[in-house]
């Protein structure tokens, strides 16, 4: 019971994470439509005196803000289904009982067979926004650092960047691990419903409920 109930936290904890990460990076990118739509709409932008970079940056801003808060909107859905299982579990703690488990675990196969696609999605763009937040990371350190013919060196300025460095690169480590980790367990629970379909499919053939 306990190795198989460790499990299963381990990929509701897991499964929390991914589902928390895609939550901030739409948070991100509506903030990001946002001020940039702000932007080209003031006519802030350094090319404020051309009119079709501003329209496009516009309209690029927009559709920013349209995704974020789409996927924002689909995220949260499922980030709320996982939540209320997580909950539940940590209030039973060690104290769960086998029927209490298996009633869990049939509501986390209900809710990933209905959410698969957006799932899978999630883990895609966790990954890509991980990167990107690595690549981000590694621009900032350039930033930090000034390679001079007389050696390296860096400003005081530039030192009160390593905080935003770090946390970027923390971002970025927690994104690609997350996904990384919950692939294996996406393609479990794959698993475990294609097994449900199969007997399912067993079941009717046997009770004569098969379409003719």
């Amino acid at each position: 019971m306990k190795p198989a109930l460790a499990q299963f936290r381990k990929e509701i904890t897991n499964f929390y994470v991914i589902a928390l990460i895609n939550i901030v990076f739409s948070a991100l990118a509506i903030a990001f439509g946002v001020s940039s739509a702000v932007t080209a709409i003031l006519g802030l932008a350094p090319d404020a005196g051309i009119p079709f970079p501003r329209i496009g940056s516009g309209i690029l801003a927009m559709i920013c803000f349209g995704l974020g808060l789409s996927w924002l909107l689909s995220t949260v859905r499922i980030f709320e289904g996982i939540e209320s299982i997580r909950d539940t579990l940590c209030q039973k703690a060690e104290d769960i009982s086998g029927d209490q488990m298996t009633c869990l675990i049939v509501r986390m196969l209900a809710h990933y067979r209905d959410n698969r696609k957006t799932i899978g999605t999630m883990i895609t763009v966790c990954t890509l926004a991980g990167c990107g937040f690595f690549i981000l990371g590694i621009n900032i350190g350039l930033h930090v650092l000034s390679v001079t013919p007389s050696g390296i060196s860096a400003t005081f300025d530039a030192v009160l960047l390593i905080p935003a460095m770090l946390l970027t690169l923390g971002i970025a480590l927690a994104s690609i691990l997350s996904s990384y980790y919950f692939t294996g367990f996406s393609k479990v629970w794959d698993q475990r419903l294609d097994e449900i379909e199969e007997s399912e499919c067993a079941l009717k053939e046997k009770l004569g409920l098969e379409e003719q």
